[in-house]
């Protein structure tokens, strides 16, 4: 018996969607047990590779571009390559459901979140048993996601709380409570300051992550399928079960304005430079829309920090050092490098390249390997 065709579209609900770091495709999986790539220029399904028998609940994109990650109904990982559809490997990582696959920001790191109420460190690259569980959740843990330094890691669960979680030792750090439904998504401000988690219910809380202390809340209509900051730090983004995007002000939560874009969002996924959403649907597609308005607004970027040597041939004849900070970043506009000698500076700079204006979080990441 052959195959039935390829079509263009999940045969059901879209559980998961990711975009790529260079934000050019978005990587969807759904019940169907397919991976299906989409690009966002046009809109157009690109192609797919079936990963599972079993309905896909999560999916990602590893920082290089080179593999997909899948992750199954059946607890199951599985890592494909980007051009070949090879399988590279499959383990089970967890017991039930994968419901979230993120990477640290230096890529070095992937953490998943499952419906067997626990969560899973583990260095990419290393062989699959080096994990590690993190326990604490009473319910499903829906979602989980790193703090822009790398250092921390945030979980949400259907046991109505967030737990933020220290890498290094994979203890828990602090438990924040206030929602009275499941937690069922969640994100985090590009400067480490804030959190907003939604509810099944519709409840909206803005979390102050430097005093461990709720700061806001707001009732929305539906079930909160998504939570973005965008990259100017002070516009939070979210979108509901019904397909409502809300766009509100930090920390006040004030509205700013409304979309209805009538696609019934299962799930959704915001582009690594803060300008369209990916929302995955009930029907098999993923569709985008726009975020408008941020071309004049500087926005914020966490860099990383090392020690380099720019000693000069005059001061090495005079035996002299001269060792100063590095931060690099990539621009979230044009995705082209960006190197700073000496400090941050404390207003915005536009970017070298494409004159996007950028201003640069205090809080830095430390390179693992400083050139000094």
């Amino acid at each position: 018996m052959e195959p039935p065709p390829p079509t263009e579209k999940h045969q059901g609900e879209v559980f998961s969607c990711a975009y790529a770091s260079d934000g050019g495709f978005v990587l969807s999986a759904g019940w169907d047990g397919y991976l299906r790539l989409w690009e966002v220029s046009s809109g157009a399904h690109l192609t797919s590779v079936q990963a599972s028998p079993k309905p896909l609940s999560a999916c990602a994109i590893s920082p290089d571009g080179r593999q997909w990650v899948a992750g199954s109904m059946e607890g199951l990982l599985s890592f494909w390559d980007a051009q070949t559809h090879a399988l590279l490997a499959r383990y089970a990582a967890h017991t039930r459901p994968i419901s979230t696959i993120c990477f640290a920001p230096d890529g070095a790191l992937m953490a998943t979140a499952s419906w067997d109420r626990s969560l899973c460190l583990s260095k990419v690259g290393s062989d699959h048993d080096a994990r590690t569980p993190l326990f604490g959740h009473s319910d499903i843990a829906s979602g989980c996601s790193f703090l822009p330094d790398g250092a921390c890691l945030l979980s949400w669960s259907h046991d109505a709380t967030l737990r933020l979680w220290d890498v290094e030792s994979g203890q828990e750090a602090v438990t924040l409570s206030g929602h009275q439904d499941r937690v069922t998504a969640a994100g985090i401000s590009p400067d480490g300051c804030w959190a907003a988690s939604g509810s099944r219910g519709g409840e909206l809380l803005l979390w102050d992550l430097g005093a461990c202390t709720q700061a806001g809340t707001v009732n929305l209509s539906a079930e909160v399928c998504g939570c973005f900051f965008l990259l100017d730090g002070t516009s939070l983004l979210t979108v509901d079960s019904e397909g409502h995007v809300m766009l509100f002000s930090v920390p006040d939560l004030q509205p700013q304005f409304q979309l209805s874009t009538q696609f019934p969002a299962q799930c959704a996924a915001l582009s690594p430079g803060g300008t369209q959403l990916a929302l995955g649907c009930n029907d098999g597609q993923v569709r985008f829309v726009a975020v408008d308005g941020l071309q004049d607004r500087p926005l914020l970027v966490t860099a990383t920090q090392s020690m380099r040597e720019v000693t000069s041939a005059w001061q090495r004849l005079l035996g002299r050092r001269h060792i100063t900070n590095v931060f690099a970043c990539n621009c979230p506009t044009c995705r082209r490098p960006i190197e700073l000698l000496g400090k941050l500076p404390s207003d915005p700079i536009p970017c070298p390249h494409c004159r996007q204006p950028l201003r640069y979080n205090k809080t830095t990441r430390v390179a693992q390997q400083s050139a000094c």
